[in-house]
């Protein structure tokens, strides 16, 4: 039986899976944010703090202040999670539709930010 699985092809389906894949890796250990990361998370975070949204601007300038050292550090991960964030934030799909993919890049984000590298018992 083929388990074969075609490729997200939407933007709230890259970032969803992207986010997961991320999330996994770093409850796993297989992905330790650095302080260039944990520090333009946080700066999203912070910029999106009083309305709680992504915004194309915000994402455009936490990836110009990360410029190129984010694109080669830990991979370039959180610059790809960024690059698909700032496309679903770009993209015509309804706000009730990427909401749920929007909060998982979020509690990522927090995670990231404050260093965690895995989920406790209760979740996080």
């Amino acid at each position: 039986m083929s388990h074969d699985t075609a490729a997200p092809s939407t933007p709230v389906e890259r970032l969803a899976s992207l986010t997961a894949a991320l999330a996994t890796d770093l409850d796993q250990g297989a992905w330790l944010p650095g302080p260039l990361e944990r520090a333009l998370a946080g700066r999203l975070l912070l910029a999106c703090a009083g309305d709680g949204q992504f915004t194309p601007d915000r994402l455009r300038e936490t990836l110009w202040e990360g410029s190129v050292a984010l694109a080669h550090t830990g991979g370039g991960r959180l610059a790809r999670l960024l690059a698909e964030l700032y496309e679903v934030t770009t993209s015509s799909v309804p706000y009730a539709v990427r909401h749920s993919v929007l909060s998982e890049a979020v509690r990522l984000l927090e995670r990231t930010t404050a260093g965690i590298p895995a989920r406790d018992g209760d979740g996080f």
